[in-house]
């Protein structure tokens, strides 16, 4: 175990899910605290058709 290694650094996040219409669910994630800087690109969108159930993929 390398005792010099920095203590890994773990963010707090945050979901958004949005539904437009009955046409398509979109959730969004991001990290709770970003700052201004970085708040337009610490984002991640999937729509419904692009993501699946983690038990399926066990």
């Amino acid at each position: 175990m390398d005792r010099d290694s920095p203590t890994p650094r773990y963010e707090a996040y945050e979901a958004a899910v949005v539904s437009d219409d009955g046409r398509s669910t979109e959730c969004t994630i991001f990290p709770r605290d970003v700052d201004d800087e970085r708040r337009t690109t610490a984002w991640i969108t999937a729509r419904e058709e692009a993501y699946c159930s983690a038990a399926t993929m066990r």
